[in-house]
């Protein structure tokens, strides 16, 4: 008997890693246990490289990548075998992820049911002013019609719902399917070796921020205010996305002593860094969710992000929210979470509840009793 098969669509997969990909494999292989057969059709691109094999697989996930013809801005890449291939395939649901890409118009090519998530593509403000016109005049004349081919919608976060609305799109076809964390993070793991490495005394309160090193992230932000807590220390950790030297100019003008300038680190590297830091801080510009926040929390982190995108929806009342681009007010709350240890450990416990919540299978639940609605060939006790 046939399983019933979902096909995820999206930009890239697979040796790709970034949000999207991440949020695709670990619901994939969740959404396996419960029966399913799992495909992902996507380009031939790791990022800006192109992947040769063009029929690949991972933990039981069935990837058909597609040659790209080309690529506009940062994840619009146009591979038109796709449209053949989601004519052709015996798919019983199509899930696509991402909203403004040529692939949404699958559903030109198949009668079979289709679910969208968008991540919430906003950057206004974070793009060229001429990317920013494209975007507004698709939204305009595209948006309602793109929405309205899709059964359900899936949030991140609830505060997308409200932007989905605003193209028509029913609340009832709105699904809430936020980003989660693997099991392996739920471990505690020891912050000891991450404090050693860079020569970190017990006593010394350290703030980390972790994220590809790009303007977007607003990671100059914290380094402008570090001089007003020499007492901290400021670690600043990830993959340089271009702005690397603009980091470290910075921090020599200011002559700063108390900020660590790392690298790109390791899963594990990584979990060791949150164990072994007491204040998180996520002072980006725009991110729809902010998965490093949940991170965090789930190492007992106390956590502070900008006022933007899906970010306080993720916080809640676990830690603190300032006024992005407001450094008045960034200074004031790391100074009270400096200070504040009673304050510290509060929202470090709160954090690490509301991180638990945050798990995979529970989203394969929800779109397995979604997708159950629209499939109507049930073969075992999971259908």
């Amino acid at each position: 008997m046939k399983k019933p098969k979902i096909c995820f669509v999206t930009s890239f997969f697979y040796p790709t890693i970034g949000g999207v990909e991440n949020h695709i494999f670990y619901l994939a292989k969740e959404l396996i246990k419960l029966g399913y057969d799992i495909e992902v059709f996507t380009s031939n691109l790791n990022r800006d490289k192109k992947i040769e094999k063009l029929e690949d697989s991972i933990e039981g996930i069935k990837i058909n990548r597609f040659k790209s013809w080309f690529k506009i801005g940062f994840a619009e890449i146009f591979f038109p075998k796709l449209f053949l291939a989601v004519r052709n395939s015996d798919a019983d649901i199509f899930h696509v992820h991402g909203y403004r890409h040529s692939f949404n118009f699958i559903f030109w090519f198949t009668k079979k049911p289709i679910f969208l998530t968008p991540h919430w593509p906003i950057y206004r403000g974070e793009r060229s002013k001429i990317n920013q016109f494209i975007v507004d005049v698709v939204d305009k004349l595209l948006g309602k019609y793109i929405f309205k081919h899709f059964k359900k919608i899936c949030v991140v976060t609830e505060l997308e719902s409200k932007w989905l609305m605003d193209f028509g799109v029913p609340k009832k076809n709105i699904i809430l399917t936020p980003n989660c964390l693997p099991e392996e993070y739920f471990k505690k793991y020891n912050g000891k070796n991450f404090r050693n490495k860079y020569k970190i005394k017990r006593e010394e309160i350290v703030i980390l921020s972790l994220s590809r090193i790009h303007k977007s992230k607003g990671i100059d932000q914290l380094i402008k205010i570090a001089k007003f807590f020499p007492e901290a220390k400021l670690v600043i950790l990830g993959k340089d996305g271009g702005y690397k030297e603009e980091i470290k100019r910075l921090i020599n003008d200011l002559n700063l002593k108390n900020v660590i300038l790392g690298g790109e680190v390791s899963e594990k590297e990584k979990l060791e860094a949150y164990a072994g830091s007491d204040i998180f801080c996520a002072p980006s510009h725009y991110e729809a969710f902010c998965i490093s926040l949940l991170e965090a929390m789930s190492q007992g982190c106390a956590v502070i992000a900008s006022n933007v995108g899906g970010m306080p929806w993720v916080v809640d009342n676990a830690g603190l929210i300032f006024e992005d681009r407001n450094l008045t007010d960034l200074k004031n709350k790391i100074g009270l979470l400096i200070k504040n240890a009673k304050l510290r450990n509060r929202f470090k416990k709160i954090g690490q509840r509301r991180a638990r919540n945050f798990r995979w299978h529970k989203v394969a639940e929800i779109l397995n009793k979604e997708y159950k609605k629209l499939y109507h060939n049930p073969i075992n006790k999971n259908f």
